[in-house]
Parts: C-alpha cells; sequence; structure tokens
C-alpha cells in the first residue's frame, strides 16, 4: 500500500465565469511552488515512531504520505482520502512531524463542527474557513490571534477541503502563502461538492498529481472495504456485497417507514445507538414523533417548548443545533455549533432549554429566541441566532 500520484481530472459540462477560472489558475500555480518549509526526514521518522509507540502504527500509504507532505516544500498539496482511510492518523503524525521540526500547525475547516473533530485530532489550533474569511472581507485589522501568527514555518492543514468552494479556498491559499506559510488540502473529490462553485481539487489532481489513501482501515472485514470502495467509485457491481450480506431492502414507502421504525425501537431496547435516515423532511419529522410519541409512552411531559423545524421538545429529548453562536459558551475554548447535539435536560418557563452535549456532556442553556419555531418547518442550515430541531433520539443506521 503506498501513496500514489493520479492526474485523473473528468471534463466541466459548461464554462465557468473569468472570476472563477483565474481563482483556478492562482490555486493550481501555488500547487506548482516548491519554496516553502520542509521538515528533515529524521523529524518525520521520530513522528512515525512515536505514533505508533502510541498504539497508531502508520500503513505504508499513511507514512509516505505523511513523509512527502511534511518534507515536499510544496506551497499547496493535495491528498485525497476516502472516509475510512485512515486520513485522521496519518493528520496527526504531519502535525507532530511539523511541530517537531520547529513549525506551528493550524487546522481549518468548512463547519465547526469538522474544525473541532481535526483539532482533537491534529492537537492543534483549529477553527472555520469562514470565520478567517470573514475577518479579512470585514475587520482585516482584528484577525485572531492564530491568524496573525501564521508565517513562514506554518502549516494550514485545510480539513474536507472538497466541500470548500473554490472562491473560498483562493482566498485562503492567498493570504496563507503571501505570508510564507504552506497549505495541505485533505479531502475526498468525490465526496458530497461545496455550495459554492468548486472542483478545483481536481484541477490541482489533474496538474501535480495528488497523494492518495487507497487502504480503508475503518472495515474488519477486507471484501466490505472493497465494496466500499467500489461503490464510491460508481461501479454496479458493488451491490453484489451489500445484496449478499443482506444490506438491502425492498418495499413500498409505508411498508419501510414502519420498518426503520421497528429496528429503530428494537435499538433502543437493546441498549444501541444508532440513526434512522429519511428522504425528505416531511418524513423525517414523521419518524422524530413516532420516536418521542414512544419514549414518553402515554406520559404528558411538564413543559415543552417548540422548536425550528416545527416539532416539539420536552426533557429527555434529543436535540440538533443548526448554526453557530460563538456567544453561546459552552466551555473556555467550545461553543454552540451547527450540527452538535444534546439532550434536553429540563424546560424552562421562558421557553429556554438547558441541554447537555452527546459526546462533551456539558451544559449550556439555549435561550427562547434560540429555540423558537420558524413560519416554515423547513430548517435552515444558517441562521442567528442559532436554532434547536429535534432529532430522532438513538435511532437504528
Amino acid at each position: 500500500m503506498t501513496a500514489r500520484a493520479s492526474t485523473r481530472s473528468p471534463g466541466r459540462p459548461s464554462t465557468p465565469p473569468p472570476a472563477l477560472l483565474a481563482a483556478e489558475a492562482r490555486i493550481v500555480a501555488h500547487a506548482g511552488e516548491r519554496d516553502g518549509t520542509r521538515v528533515t526526514s529524521a523529524a518525520v521518522e521520530r513522528a512515525l515512531a512515536q505514533s505508533a509507540a502510541d498504539g497508531l502504527p502508520l500503513n505504508a500509504g499513511q507514512a509516505a504520505l505523511v513523509t512527502e507532505m511534511a518534507t515536499s516544500g510544496a506551497r499547496v498539496q493535495l491528498a485525497i482520502a476516502p472516509a475510512g482511510a485512515g486520513k485522521t492518523t496519518a493528520m496527526r503524525a504531519l502535525a507532530a512531524a511539523w511541530t517537531a521540526g520547529g513549525g506551528d500547525v493550524v487546522g481549518l475547516a468548512p463547519s465547526a463542527t469538522a474544525a473541532t473533530v481535526l483539532g482533537e485530532a491534529i492537537a492543534a489550533r483549529t477553527d472555520t474557513m469562514a470565520k478567517l474569511l470573514w475577518h479579512l472581507d470585514h475587520d482585516p485589522e482584528h484577525l485572531p490571534g492564530w491568524a496573525r501568527r501564521i508565517g513562514r514555518a506554518s502549516l494550514v492543514v485545510v480539513d474536507e477541503a472538497g466541500m470548500a468552494d473554490t472562491l473560498s479556498l483562493d482566498r485562503l491559499i492567498e493570504f496563507v502563502t503571501a505570508r510564507g506559510a504552506s497549505v495541505r488540502l485533505v479531502g475526498d473529490d468525490q465526496q458530497l461538492s461545496a455550495i459554492g462553485a468548486g472542483g478545483v481539487l481536481r484541477d490541482v489532481r489533474a496538474t501535480y498529481g495528488a497523494l492518495h489513501l487507497t487502504e480503508l482501515m475503518r472495515f474488519a472485514d477486507p471484501s466490505e472495504g472493497a465494496a466500499s470502495l467500489a461503490l464510491r467509485d460508481g461501479l454496479p457491481e458493488s451491490l453484489g456485497f451489500y445484496l449478499d450480506q443482506r444490506r438491502v431492502h425492498v418495499g413500498d414507502l409505508t411498508t419501510l417507514t414502519d420498518d426503520v421504525f421497528d429496528a429503530w425501537r428494537t435499538d433502543r431496547e437493546n441498549g444501541r445507538d444508532a440513526v434512522m435516515l429519511a428522504p425528505t423532511r416531511e418524513l423525517v419529522g414523521e419518524l422524530n414523533d413516532r420516536a418521542r410519541t414512544h419514549r414518553l409512552d402515554g406520559q404528558t411531559p411538564e413543559r415543552a417548548v417548540p422548536l425550528a423545524d416545527g416539532s416539539t421538545a420536552s426533557a429527555g429529548d434529543t436535540v440538533l443545533t443548526r448554526a453557530n453562536d460563538r456567544k453561546l459558551r459552552v466551555t473556555g475554548t467550545d461553543w454552540v455549533k451547527n450540527g452538535d447535539r444534546w439532550h434536553v435536560t429540563a424546560v424552562h418557563p421562558t421557553g429556554a432549554l438547558t441541554v447537555r452535549h452527546t459526546t462533551s456532556r456539558c451544559s449550556v442553556d439555549l435561550p427562547r429566541t434560540t429555540c423558537a419555531p420558524r413560519s416554515t418547518s423547513a430548517t435552515p442550515r444558517r441562521s442567528t441566532p442559532p436554532r434547536a430541531s429535534r432529532r430522532t433520539p438513538a435511532t437504528r443506521s
């Protein structure tokens, strides 16, 4: 298993506007520059050895990726890593090698939740791309401290880079490289793409290649890993594995909805945590309501409040916050983020909720305005202040 370069690039269906073409050209040009900071091979070897000593040995592909990204001197470099390919372990070792060589590492991600996960993985300061770009656009004189400290010895790791639009990546890379630092773009070019114009990862890959992780570490069964990669590549034969393993179920919508709910209920009764998935918000709402009715088991809660998606929450429910609010501090370094999952521990007469994070176990009060319903049942991806929506608790995957 090795990290390998690839030069395949699918064609584009239409001609992009001039501003986008210029942004793509700048990003690709930076990928061809090799005058950046280089870490010594000795520092890389120490980091790889330390990772193994910590119980996280790297396979050949991960080690090759870390070595190349640390020692290449590339100003911008791309790594393609499907989910489950060991990206987190590789990035942790890369950060360790870079800091051991006297540099500093900053992590950026498209979402606050992804930035938090990245920070925990690489033990470095992380934040959202949007935070940096907002300051560049509106308050460049008061950049965050981590942004002001970016310099020649800095490495900026952009996680889930495939979800970032090209114009945002361009502005980020221009800022970082102008200060002498280097950028490592890490993502999957077949992942859900950016809302804005994207596709620049394919351009970088076609022009200067990319490092690849192709051995999936997540699956105990190698055949399942192979099927997952084949499914990612859109190969019809990948379905054979899932059919043989009885992972595919056929039926009408009503029957399948009942089956999903029954499976969730069985998992709950057996103490399992899982998640139900549905194709529409209306069906998600229906499943949520059925799950809450089952949980209450005929009991009437003392107090309940309406949420942003039109559902209702009371103590014992699980809710999902749907926007970031740095003013709602959970700890000294953490805040309420889009996608955070919470258990409701109390509903106050004001309509505020006290909630406990399902992972960190830290609690915070969500004000009444945070939980107020909107005029539409569709919950927006971004809103100020952030709003809570109810999510099916502990459901089946």
